[in-house]
């Protein structure tokens, strides 16, 4: 059903398939078509943030949605609780850094309250090492442009040459988890490719979608999802105002390296309508959190991430 949509995309947010979808059976169909017309992708948890969504929702699908909300919660807190602590935590008291972009959060877990998004490139002074692991990497607490609040290390690197444990890599250097990256190219590609199939591919940069950016995209889908109306009339996915999913579907292949810098470039190519495509997505993040930064064609001037609506 459409439902196990929202649920698988949750499992893969909270990176380690905690939840499973056959532990939903016994919702009412009803009510798992509403919350698939409502949130598309976005997990019940997160869609139903928006309070003014409750509006559209019957009483007798408040529980199964309550319920919903409720397996998403103890599956991020089942994540906390297995997460491990390797040695002791080191002393790293203001050891500077930078981030990949990705967001603040208030507390060291993917569900803790989103404080804000870090540029690629911002300046962070890490405080202090939560001793919190997710997918092989750690929290940290640290200061950062836009307030302190916590931001995992897989998204982040070190200036000094001393690298926690936890933390993607030194500035400039290799990534902790080198062994590992054949199987992060893979993830990162299964990743992109679910945005190139139906109805992923008509959602588009829509509002419900600004949960999977970061910056600089989300600023230019935000800026384009604002009040005063959009100016982005192309989809960025395709480089193209329309599309023909048969041929995106036959011919799609894609590919993904990890940078120095530590992001995850995703070459996608297809053909539509008879033309040969060519994008490049930037992800940010690791197997289980990744968010798109930017996405890119061929075109002159087709950055996503470049613009903004005035």
């Amino acid at each position: 059903m459409m439902i196990w949509r929202a649920l698988t995309v949750l499992s893969v947010m909270l990176g380690a398939g905690s939840v499973n979808p056959a532990s939903a059976q016994g919702f009412e169909p009803e009510c798992m078509a509403k919350v698939e017309q409502l949130c598309g992708r976005v997990s019940p948890g997160r869609c139903f943030q928006d309070e003014t969504l409750w509006d559209s929702v019957s009483a007798r699908c408040s529980g199964d949605i309550q319920t919903m909300i409720e397996m998403e919660r103890e599956a991020g807190e089942q994540q906390a609780q297995t997460s491990r602590s390797k040695t002791r935590r080191a002393d790293i008291t203001d050891m500077r850094g930078q981030s990949y972009g990705g967001v603040l959060r208030s507390g060291p877990s993917m569900n803790s309250r989103k404080l804000g998004s870090l540029y690629e490139g911002d300046n962070i002074n890490i405080l202090e090492d939560t001793g919190v692991w997710f997918n092989d990497y750690k929290w940290f607490r640290i200061d950062s442009p836009i307030g302190v609040g916590f931001h995992w290390g897989g998204i982040f690197c070190t200036e000094s040459d001393q690298r926690p444990e936890g933390v993607l890599s030194t500035c400039g250097g290799q990534p902790d988890n080198e062994p590992d990256l054949v199987d992060e190219t893979v993830d990162a590609s299964d990743y992109v490719r679910i945005f190139y199939t139906e109805p992923s591919l008509s959602e588009g940069v829509s509002r419900e979608n600004e949960i999977f950016f970061t910056n600089p995209a989300i600023d230019a889908i935000r800026s384009n999802n604002a009040a005063s109306g959009g100016c982005i009339d192309t989809n960025p996915f395709v480089n193209a105002q329309d599309y023909d999913i048969d041929e995106i579907t036959r011919t799609l292949t894609v590919t993904a390296n990890r940078a120095a810098n530590g992001q995850m470039l995703v070459e996608v190519n297809f053909d539509s309508f008879g033309e040969t495509k060519y994008i490049v997505w930037t992800l940010v993040g690791s197997s289980g959190y990744w968010q798109v930064s930017d996405i890119e064609g061929s075109d002159p001037g087709s950055r996503l991430g470049a613009i903004r609506c005035n």
